[in-house]
């Protein structure tokens, strides 16, 4: 059974969203259980999303930053706003079923996790699981965990697992505030891939719990940087990518780790030159390398700080698998076949280096 006073606030990360933002307040104010309050953190919206959320629920609290500082640093400006003892923090495109929260919050009692991710599945169509939590490639990206399986196959479960996507998630406030909450170096993209090494790293429980859904709008997402599988990729979603991939490697994985690895990261990356090269992103590429640079200070100190308090290894929270790709990312049969081949090789050689870095 749930304690008998419930102490949860949403909170809502918005940039422009329209009129999904009052949807997902909608459905917030719909749960199970009563919410301590609810918290919109807007990155400086040019739109009306604020206005109409504020006519159909005046007592939402809205935190206005004025100008789009960024996904993680919004997310800190809500934990901040909020008192409770847990927050569920979701990005304004995801509408949860009324019982979300309620079985979130039973699978974080029950299990003593952190972190608590739901079953996250695709709107408007329903019929297929986004992502039930997620794993962190060894390569420094993230896999979603049974991706694209249909809802009449999808398992229950309540399972362990080591990292989840932003889109939402329950959390203990305190244990994540004391953990250094979320790297607003990142600004966009792979945040939660370094937030979720961070806390497992430090021996923080991530769990997943089947029974609380969540619906995530497959719309056409953040102008500049969403990409939904069709049309132009993004320049400035790939350079941030790359960038953070590399800054993330570059943070939690030691110097034996590194050089165990050191033959497929290398490998990895030219395969990446030389899709840059094809898709004339080699600016977008040497960019990336060129702010590693400048920022070389800040990534050591927060690598020191990691090298001083991890309690996990990298062996026990990193995992291989197939190289995960954006859908639409790949353009022709050729590519994805070259793609499957660098995935079987890297594969491969994780299975034979883990052992050595246990």
């Amino acid at each position: 059974m749930l304690r008998e006073s419930v102490d949860v606030t949403a909170i809502v990360i918005n940039f422009n969203g329209g009129h999904k933002l009052l949807s997902c307040v909608d459905a917030l104010a719909a749960q199970s259980v009563p919410l301590c309050a609810i918290i919109v953190v807007d990155n400086g919206s040019t739109d009306d999303s604020l206005a109409s959320v504020e006519q159909r629920h005046p007592d939402v609290r809205m935190l206005r930053l004025g100008e789009n500082r960024g996904l993680p640093a919004a997310r800190n400006a809500g934990l901040a706003a909020a008192h409770s003892h847990s927050v569920v923090l979701l990005d304004n495109d995801i509408y949860l079923r009324p019982d979300c929260i309620e079985s979130m919050l039973r699978a974080q009692q029950a299990e003593q996790a952190t972190v608590v991710c739901p079953r996250i599945i695709l709107f408007p169509e329903c019929n297929r699981v986004q992502t039930d939590g997620a794993e962190n490639h060894f390569l420094g990206i993230m896999s979603l965990r049974h991706p694209a399986t249909p809802m009449a196959s999808a398992r229950e479960e309540r399972v362990e697992v080591n990292s989840a996507i932003g889109a939402c998630y329950l959390l203990d406030r305190q244990a994540v505030v004391d953990a250094g909450s979320f790297d607003a170096l990142y600004f966009f993209y792979l945040e939660d891939l370094e937030f979720s090494l961070r806390l497992r790293g430090l021996g923080h429980r991530f769990v997943f719990e089947s029974q609380a859904v969540a619906l995530h709008d497959r719309g056409s997402g953040t102008p500049g940087l969403s990409f939904r599988g069709t049309g132009d990729y993004p320049l400035r979603r790939a350079y941030l990518t790359m960038r953070n991939r590399l800054m993330t490697v570059f943070i939690h994985y030691r110097w034996r780790t590194l050089l165990a690895l050191s033959p497929a990261l290398l490998l990895y990356e030219l395969a990446n030159i030389a899709y840059c090269l094809r898709r004339g992103w080699l600016a977008e590429w040497a960019r990336a390398w060129i702010w590693l640079w400048h920022h070389r200070g800040k990534i050591a100190k927060r690598r020191q700080r990691m090298c001083r308090l991890r309690k996990v290894a990298e062996s026990d929270i990193l995992s291989g698998g197939t190289i995960p790709f954006s859908e639409g990312l790949l353009q022709s049969r050729f590519q994805h076949v070259l793609a499957g081949g660098l995935s079987t090789l890297l594969n491969g050689y994780w299975r034979l280096v883990r052992i050595v870095l246990r």
